[in-house]
């Protein structure tokens, strides 16, 4: 898949599905397999449809760059939103979050007459009354992956904060499956509460994975140094304002005339290309030559973007999985008091 293309909300959206109806099986306290395994089977299928209706309508709030705004632009009014990717995004939070209720909700419909069309015309119009009260539950559910899914676009495609908002839909999923399995293990009609605990820890395990690579990340961002590395060095000086300037393609890989521009400027090579993915501004570090003679100086590493935005988004990524990690220690006790 493209680094550049929205994470497709199918597969999140049908596992939630699937534990959902699962769960509401339990909560009907449903012992008859036949309805039990219609209610887990169709729930997911309505989800991964509605997930693909959701995937180009969400994503890009709070982007800075490249991608939401173009390169180096501001939004003309100054809403971070108004030029993202998503196109619900695009009309505001509050009018994307209306729109992603209402299809929830609609989904619900969709799922209960669906369900019900087993028992006519009557089962239809029942299940889609039923259908609307248990997609409640899915709103605040799917609301923790939307919001996730969101801010997917909100920096350069493929650099360090781009990859970590990916891994964070899939950490939302993981997180609100593992919640809920937690819970409705404790249910009084759960079916398998052995199996749903384990389903859950599982869960969790997913999430402390993904905040263990956000964390290598942070740690590799902090690790650059905080100002322009060579700053005075006329060589590294004149590389940075190149590449600011657009003139060179130094950060795309295998760009041959990014090399030649930068060799032009009295460097050579490319060096560690790093895109941070917030913020346009350059840092380059320039190695001297060893040797007795002279020669062009190397390029050891090219830094684009903040790195004070990045280590933030980074943090703020990893809070969000300490949060769920905190919730499921919590839920843990009370599920086996």
């Amino acid at each position: 898949m493209s680094p550049d293309a929205p994470v497709s909300l199918v597969l999140p959206c049908g596992a939630i599905g699937l534990v959902g109806g699962w769960l509401t099986a339990d909560v009907l306290e449903m012992d008859d397999l036949v309805p039990r395994f219609l209610l887990a089977g169709v729930t997911p299928i309505v989800a991964a449809l509605l997930g693909h209706y959701l995937t180009p309508r969400i994503g890009g709030v709070w982007g800075d760059g490249s991608m939401a705004f173009g390169a180096g632009d501001a939004p003309a009014d100054g809403l971070p939103w108004v030029d993202a990717p998503g196109r619900w995004t695009r009309r505001g939070p509050f009018v994307a979050g209306v729109l992603a209720l209402w299809a929830i909700v609609v989904a619900g419909v969709v799922n209960g007459m669906t369900i019900g069309l087993v028992a006519g015309p009557a089962g239809m119009i029942i299940g889609a009354a039923f259908g609307a009260v248990f997609a409640l539950p899915f709103v605040p559910a799917l609301a923790v992956v939307l919001i996730a899914a969101n801010r997917v676009g909100r920096a350069r495609p493929g650099s360090i904060v781009a990859l970590s908002d990916r891994r964070a839909v899939w950490a939302a999923t993981a997180a609100v499956i593992a919640v809920a399995l937690q819970l409705g293990s404790g249910l009084a009609g759960a079916a398998a509460p052995d199996l749903e605990r384990l389903v859950a820890v599982m869960g969790f395990a997913v999430v402390a994975g993904l905040c263990a690579l956000d964390a290598l990340d942070m740690a590799r961002v902090l690790k650059l140094p905080r100002e322009r590395s060579g700053a005075g060095d006329e060589v590294a000086e004149r590389i940075a304002a190149e590449i600011e300037a657009g003139a060179t393609g130094v950060m795309a890989a295998g760009d041959e005339g990014g090399a030649s521009g930068a060799a032009w400027a009295g460097g050579k090579g490319t060096g560690e290309r790093i895109d941070l993915g917030l913020g346009d501004e350059v840092q380059v570090e320039v190695v001297r030559p060893t040797h007795a003679y002279r020669g062009a100086q190397q390029i050891a590493r090219v830094v684009r973007g903040n790195r004070e935005r990045a280590v933030a988004a980074l943090r703020a990524g990893l809070m969000r999985g300490a949060g769920a990690l905190a919730i499921g220690a919590a839920l843990w006790g009370e599920v086996w008091k």
